[in-house]
């Protein structure tokens, strides 16, 4: 090889590590404050629950409450990454980019909206579609069938109370579809409820489950982004039925 080749040869050596570094530099730019962020929801984790239990982790609600009086809950879904404080702001979508202590973070909190309490029909719980899994990335483990037999329960705590959620629905659906309906009080049609329910059934798809609601029960959404593939129009929920309610004493 002569002094040309050579020189060209080395020239493109460099060019090739110099777009491996700078492609390296930028992918850590992008990932770093996501895995920051899930590092330090892990550590609150450790500093509120004291006991590493399902059914009452025994979660330290006046430490997060000097944190942010926006801590209103704390959502677990066993076997996923999902263990996290779920915040409520004055204003529509305020944590969608902010942290559990409402500093700016792309990966923002798992939150519900205004307004939204643990009581309704129907309430929504959002969160973004990280591709660490952390916030509610992890929620697409429930694309498998094998992985909801083996965990199909969520857990949402608030003070002095624990609930009980079961899975019977996992389906992609447009962000502005008829899943996301909370108000039910329609006087021109009684069975709005109900036909809201059954179509929540209906579009269960990625594997058939059992489990169905019925009228009285209470529903609970689990939401987020259904991926690049589908499109930034499309949401990945999972609809869960309270199965059941525990007051105990703080």
């Amino acid at each position: 090889m002569g002094r040309i080749g050579d020189f060209f040869y080395h020239l493109t050596i460099t060019i090739l590590v110099a777009a491996a570094l700078v492609f390296l530099l930028m992918a850590f730019k992008e990932q770093y404050p996501i895995l920051k962020n899930q590092q330090e929801l892990e550590d609150l984790q450790s500093n509120v629950e004291t006991k590493k239990t399902n059914d009452n982790p025994h979660i330290n609600w006046k430490k997060l409450k000097r944190i942010n009086q926006d801590i209103i809950a704390w959502i677990k879904v066993p076997g996923t990454k999902i263990d996290y404080p779920i915040l409520q702001g004055k204003e529509w979508n305020k944590y969608l980019h902010k942290n559990y202590e409402g500093d700016y973070s792309y990966a923002g909190s798992i939150f519900i909206q205004p307004g939204a309490t643990f009581d309704d029909s129907h309430l929504i719980i959002y969160g973004h579609n990280m591709r660490v899994k952390s916030m509610f990335g992890s929620l697409h483990d429930f694309e498998s069938e094998n992985f909801y037999k083996k965990h199909n329960k969520i857990y949402l705590y608030q003070p002095g109370k624990t609930i009980k959620c079961t899975i019977y629905s996992v389906y992609d659906c447009l962000d502005k579809s008829a899943t996301y309906l909370t108000d039910f009080s329609d006087d021109e049609n009684d069975n709005k409820w109900v036909d809201w329910l059954t179509m929540t059934v209906n579009n269960n798809a990625y594997y058939p489950i059992k489990k169905k609601p019925a009228e009285k029960d209470r529903i609970i959404t689990l939401s987020t982004c259904s991926g690049k593939q589908k499109g930034d129009s499309y949401r990945f929920v999972v609809h869960s039925l309270v199965t059941d309610t525990v007051i105990y004493e703080e």
